[in-house]
């Protein structure tokens, strides 16, 4: 069971590693990279890379997360909790958030394929998507830091 918990604390770490990075680092970046001509090179070559690390790490998490669940029986270090139950319902909205809003606007952007209102909207919707991502990491890790540590009173 371990292993499972390390694997999954791995992923997940690297995934909400970079949903930070891109909410604080590429979003207030990228309109110095526009005006110093820097912005194609990064969305061509470094984007493309840390979006799919970024969405594989979701999903590994995800999987690796309901391994951990599964091997405890619906327990967490024998700790039957609720608070679990809400880190995981808010994790897999996170991951869909990743997988069917930001990926999929991402992907059209990188590739060019959306000029003018278009892209403006795919833009929006995956700043947004990605900034409810940011804001609902915070009370699913107390969720889960909580359901390892006796609750919220921990």
């Amino acid at each position: 069971m371990w292993l499972a918990e390390f694997a999954h604390v791995l992923v997940g770490i690297l995934w909400i590693g970079l949903l930070y990075f891109f909410n604080l680092i590429q979003v207030q970046s990228m309109p110095k990279m526009m005006e110093e001509g820097a912005a194609k090179p990064y969305t061509q070559i470094i984007l493309p890379k840390a979006l799919f690390y970024f969405r594989h790490a979701a999903l590994w998490t995800v999987i690796t997360g309901l391994i951990y669940y599964a091997a405890g029986r619906g327990t967490v270090e024998g700790i039957p909790s609720h608070l679990i139950h809400l880190g995981m319902v808010l994790g897999i909205i996170m991951a869909l958030n990743v997988w069917a809003i930001i990926w999929p606007n991402q992907k059209k952007i990188i590739a060019g394929a959306l000029e003018g209102d278009a892209l403006a909207k795919a833009k929006r919707h995956a700043f947004l998507a990605s900034r409810t991502n940011a804001w609902l990491s915070l009370p699913m890790l107390v969720c889960m830091v909580a359901a390892n540590h006796g609750g919220l009173a921990f």
